[in-house]
């Protein structure tokens, strides 16, 4: 299973991000509404036990954690080779560390330090996205009570989410 653990904005959240989000043009690929997440670790490719015993520990993690705020902002950016259009989202890096713990021996630790953000649109075939995307104001936050597994597959024209567990913070 090709997996993923993430946050989810709120619908509030959500209808700030639509603002400005990018019309869908040739050059342009708007990400659907409904898969809009903050990547907290991706996980890739691996045994579906191995990815149940990732579970297990993500949930024992999440339950020592209180929610929290992510704050989404000041303005969106570009990454990948402005082939990617994203929003930066803060106040989400002790979740990463604490998963990047908990999952130790279970996954290959990270590549990079990890870097809090929400995708928006990416660049279709192997353009660059407009000069003009990044720089566009936005400043939103949304509460963290719980964090996903999420599968993922990729289809012709897009990644299909769906989440497999959720797991609730326990220090509500």
């Amino acid at each position: 299973m090709r997996a993923f653990l993430a946050v989810y904005p709120d619908g509030v959240a959500r209808a700030k991000l639509a603002e400005i989000v990018p019309d869908d043009t040739d050059g342009v690929r708007p990400l659907d509404m409904a898969d809009w997440h903050v990547t907290v670790r991706f996980l890739g490719e691996l045994d579906d036990a191995v990815v149940s015993a990732i579970g297990d520990a993500s949930a024992l993690a999440c339950e020592r954690l209180a929610p929290f705020l992510v704050r989404l902002g000041p303005m969106t950016a570009l990454g990948t080779s402005a082939r990617v259009l994203f929003v930066p989202a803060n106040g989400i890096d002790h979740l990463a560390a604490a998963v990047d713990d908990a999952i130790v021996g279970l996954a290959p630790p990270r590549d990079w330090p990890f870097r809090g953000h929400l995708t928006l649109a990416r660049a279709r075939g192997r353009s660059r996205l407009p000069g003009s995307l990044p720089g566009q104001p936005i400043s939103t936050a949304f509460e963290v009570a719980e964090m996903a597994l999420v599968a993922s597959s990729l289809e012709p024209d897009q990644a299909v989410h769906r989440v497999v567990r959720r797991f609730p913070f326990g220090g509500r």
